[in-house]
Formats: C-alpha cells, structure tokens, sequence
C-alpha cells in the first residue's frame, strides 16, 4: 500500500532577488539624480563712475539721474517716467550734439531703470550708444 505523503510547498515571493533588483534601482536613481543648486540668470557687471571721462560743465553731456528712491531728474529738473521722451527731443532740437548719459544711484529698482532705457528709446536713441554708470558711495 502507498501511503501519499503531502510535500510542504513554501508559499511566498523570494526576497533576495527582489532586494537585489531594489538595491540596482536604487543605485540608478541616486546617480542619475541632477540636484537643484541656484544659478544666476544675469550677471550684471555695470560701468562704474571712475570709467567715465568728460570735463565738468560740457554743456553737451547731459545727465539723466535716477534716485535710489525713484525720482527721476533730467538736467538738473524732476521728471516723471512718461515726460522723458518730450524732454530728451526739445533738448535735441535746441542741441543737436548734445550726449545723454544716464546714471542710477546704487539702490535704484532695475525696472526703474529698465523703464527711463524705454523711454529714451521711445524718444528715438539707440541705447547701445547712451553711456550708463552707476554711482557708489564709498
């Protein structure tokens, strides 16, 4: 007579290859991981007033100031924004061979900025010939 005896069957996943598998993905993802790290988009490197050179009192250089505050000063009057362009061709109209620099104190807003370079070309200068500084207290 045979008497059947039943096997043990072992239910269940085999861990080992599984951790072998995890541990190759693991290794993968760290290296092909990129880690954020701030970048600088812009770096400004702006000219500052000792590149500039000129005589005092030329009559033919004409300063365009921007304050840290905002404020807006064309030849020696306070302007706003919008009036720039009227005064930068009345000016051109009396002096043909006046030159327009413009120069923003250290704490003055980039869109300020941005703003008086628009406006001047809304007056129809080429910006790449207007001469910028910025002023630095020292």
């Amino acid at each position: 007579m045979n008497i059947y005896t039943r096997k043990s069957v072992t239910q269940g996943i085999p861990i080992v290859p599984m951790l072998d598998i995890l541990t190759i993905l693991l290794i993968f993802f760290i290296v092909q991981t990129e880690f954020k790290r701030q970048v600088n988009v812009l770096k400004l490197d702006l000219p500052r007033t000792e590149h500039l050179s000129g005589e005092i009192g030329d009559r033919n250089q004409i300063l365009l100031e921007v304050a840290a505050d905002g404020r807006i000063a064309f030849d020696g009057r306070l302007l706003h924004a919008d009036e720039i362009p009227a005064a930068v061709n009345s000016l051109l109209d009396k002096n043909p061979n006046a030159r327009i620099q413009v120069a923003a104190a250290e704490g003055a807003s980039m869109g300020k900025f941005i703003e008086i370079l628009d406006s001047l070309s809304e007056a129809g200068l080429n910006i790449d010939e207007v001469p910028v500084r910025i002023n630095t207290e020292n």
